[in-house]
């Protein structure tokens, strides 16, 4: 297997500049429960920016299509 072009790492990493990574550590056994909901990713995201818009005053939370936007 050959080294990866720059051009492919340099994508990689503009894709990833787009991106706050946030790591979160949840009990054992949270993961099985969250996969029932469906996307775990777009369950969270969609729970957060809820959230979110709650905390800046706007007078409805932000009604998501239960995808991330991203």
């Amino acid at each position: 297997m050959g080294k990866t072009p720059e051009y492919t790492k340099k994508a990689v990493n503009n894709y990833r500049d787009k991106f706050d990574f946030i790591q979160v550590r949840f009990p054992k056994g949270t993961r099985e429960r969250l996969e029932r909901k469906g996307n775990i990713n777009n369950y969270i995201c969609s729970l957060v920016l809820s959230d979110l818009g709650e905390e800046l005053g706007e007078k409805e939370p932000q009604k998501t299509s239960g995808e991330c936007p991203f």
